[in-house]
């Protein structure tokens, strides 16, 4: 883990603790070492970071490259790891950059949904996440996180920030498309599961 990542990671997950009452559930369902992807639903911008600071592993995330047109963000986020990819299109330039890190033996973080749902649902996931772990079979950890759009409320505990995350699961080269959906789709449903369970519903 570099300095300054591991640095502000200790800094912010003590702030997180403070202000918000963070807590993570299953962290240790992430691989400790070798090639892993975490796939969470996504409702905030603040995401990745509080994503992040429940793995004890330095992660790498996916990041709309609209959010690369100011220099000072496009920076700072490519300082803690930030993936640019273009939304709507086949970005050839983003799956080999998340190959090589996935060949690294690194952490990879992606949105199965593609852009945020408040609802905190994942209802239609993108073939992306089946395909990248296929093509490079790696195991998916499925993650929750809850509360991150709204931090108001769990600064004053009315909701809590939580983050959870479910064992891999594992995945193989693929035969054809409906493979890639598939795993896609059971990767959703066990975030669909994580969500029952942390909000109780």
């Amino acid at each position: 883990m570099k300095l300054h990542y591991r640095v502000s990671r200790w800094f912010l997950l003590a702030l997180a603790r403070v202000l918000w009452g963070y807590g993570r559930i299953g962290a240790e369902n992430i691989p400790a070492t070798g090639p892993v992807m975490i796939a969470c639903n996504h409702v905030s911008n603040w995401d990745p970071i509080l994503v992040g600071l429940g793995c004890e592993r330095e992660i790498h995330f996916v990041a709309k490259q609209e959010l690369f047109r100011s220099r000072f963000l496009a920076w700072l986020i490519r300082a803690f790891n930030a993936l640019p990819v273009r939304r709507g299109v086949l970005d050839r330039t983003a799956l080999r950059e998340a190959a090589r890190i996935l060949q690294n033996g690194e952490v990879l973080l992606i949105f199965p949904g593609g852009g945020r749902n408040a609802s905190g649902e994942v209802t239609d996931p993108k073939s992306g996440v089946g395909f990248i772990a296929c093509m490079n079979e790696t195991p998916v950890v499925p993650a929750y996180i809850s509360g991150s759009n709204a931090l108001a409320d769990a600064f004053l505990r009315r909701r809590r920030l939580r983050v959870a995350f479910d064992p891999a699961i594992e995945a193989t080269k693929a035969a054809s498309a409906d493979d890639y959906r598939e795993l896609s789709q059971r990767v959703a449903k066990a975030i669909g599961e994580l969500r029952r369970e942390v909000e109780g519903a």
